[in-house]
């Protein structure tokens, strides 16, 4: 275990970063020498009140003089108000913007080996106009602020594919005119995206994510289960993406990596480098494993199991700088998040796991349903109300996910990964039949080879 007085230790076994430490609590981040690692080593089984030889009594006064370590006591006053502050009541529930998610359709023109959508049944539901006034109905009917709807800062849009087809693209126009203050973020898989380039909205657009999970062979493999297809769907895909960042508008390639493709990455990398995609100032990357959210480490072992993603994180950092700290595995994205702030950037600790609040990050779903957020996989049963044919709000369910915190939960509030775990994901939990999903703060081997580039 490579914890030390509420410090995590980071490249405890790397060759390629210097180790450093990392306070749980109040986020500090510390780089040590060659001399304060081996002695730091030699002190993490041992505990507070014990005898220490003197480099560790030397070591442990200098970082308490810091504030790198944190006194038992002095970690009970933080926690306590903590508890004190983070309030659980109707008057903090409602959100400062009304940001959202609409599924447009369940409808994809890939047969994505990986999809969790591949086997849906109503894969053909489309959403209509009349979806689209519903949804600014329900923010009309529920919100304290009613200038809050015009104002909505960014909607994103998904599907299955968003740009299956005419009516689609149509849709996505119409949006712009309900919220004629918004920027959009499409969520696509790029096969469309040429096609319709000149019908699409683009000075309302924030953002393009595309998916590409490699060079030709890989992607197409990948996303069509073996079918022979024509190769220009691969290339027009690229076009499109280069014809975005030439225009001004931000992309972001996805890409889903497994133990059969991951190897080949590099080649991809040298691909968007060629094609002049990675060096736009527009550009930039993410990456993933394939999820089954009933795994304790969210892992699909039908794709990815643990090892395969530490060697994927390996290798991704390995050709990719920028995301030498690509957070593969879900739970440890909180963790990331704070290595990665700027050197004056604060760390404020959270009691939950999702910016849950009342109207925001909702998920507007196909089925008429309204979702917490974009990451369920609807079947109804996570469903906080309804948006068509009738709008309603399950305040019974709106209130189970505001107060779902690690300060509510007599196991994390004694877990020292609480505040940067907050409970895992709900998504993942509920897969596992349990309240709290702890992720890779259950598995000491995965802490013990965490990899981070802190300069």
């Amino acid at each position: 275990m490579a914890v030390i007085f509420n410090n995590l230790v980071i490249n405890k076994t790397s060759t390629k970063f210097r180790p450093f430490l990392f306070n749980l609590i109040s986020g500090r981040r510390r780089l040590l020498s060659d001399s304060e690692f081996v002695t730091i080593c030699s002190m993490i089984d041992k505990q507070e009140n014990v005898i220490f030889n003197r480099p560790e009594n030397d070591l442990f006064n200098k970082l308490i003089a810091e504030r790198q370590f944190v006194t038992v006591k002095e970690r009970a006053v933080i926690e306590a108000r903590l508890l004190e502050t983070e309030l659980f009541n109707i008057k903090e529930k409602y959100a400062e913007d009304f940001s959202f998610t609409i599924e447009l359709t369940k409808s994809c023109n890939m047969t994505c080996s990986y999809c969790y959508m591949r086997n849906r049944i109503e894969k053909d539901t489309f959403i209509t106009k009349s979806h689209v006034d519903a949804i600014y109905s329900f923010y009309e009917a529920y919100t304290d602020d009613h200038s809050k709807i015009a104002a909505t800062p960014i909607i994103t849009v998904t599907g299955g594919e968003p740009l299956i087809d005419e009516a689609t693209v149509e849709l996505i126009n119409y949006i712009t005119l309900k919220w004629p203050m918004t920027k959009l973020s499409i969520y696509t898989n790029g096969v469309n995206l040429l096609k319709f380039y000149d019908r699409l909205p683009l000075r309302f657009i924030k953002d393009i994510h595309v998916s590409l999970d490699g060079i030709r062979d890989i992607h197409l493999h990948r996303r069509y289960l073996d079918k022979d297809v024509n190769g220009k769907i691969y290339d027009n895909i690229v076009t499109g993406v280069r014809r975005l960042l030439n225009d001004g508008i931000a992309v972001k390639i996805k890409t889903t990596l497994d133990r059969n493709s991951y190897h080949r990455h590099h080649e991809f990398a040298d691909f968007l480098k060629k094609t002049k995609i990675s060096t736009s100032e527009l550009y930039s990357h993410g990456y993933g494993a394939v999820l089954d959210y009933a795994d304790p480490l969210d892992l699909d072992i039908n794709f990815n199991n643990k090892q395969d993603v530490m060697d994927m994180q390996s290798c991704i950092a390995k050709i990719d700088a920028n995301v030498a700290s690509a957070p593969l595995f879900l739970s440890s994205a909180i963790l990331y998040k704070a290595l990665r702030r700027n050197k004056n950037e604060p760390f404020i600790p959270r009691h939950q796991r999702c910016d849950s609040r009342l109207l925001s990050y909702y998920r507007f779903s196909c089925d008429g349903n309204v979702y917490f957020c974009d990451c369920v996989q609807d079947d109804g049963s996570d469903a906080i109300g309804t948006y068509y044919p009738h709008i309603s709000i399950d305040e019974s369910a709106v209130d189970r996910l505001l107060k779902r915190s690690v300060l509510n939960n007599n196991e994390c509030q004694k877990c020292v990964y609480k505040f940067i775990c907050l409970g895992g994901c709900p998504l993942s939990a509920k897969g596992q039949g349990t309240e709290m999903s702890c992720g890779i703060y259950a598995d000491d081997e995965i802490l013990d080879n965490l990899e981070f580039d802190y300069q």
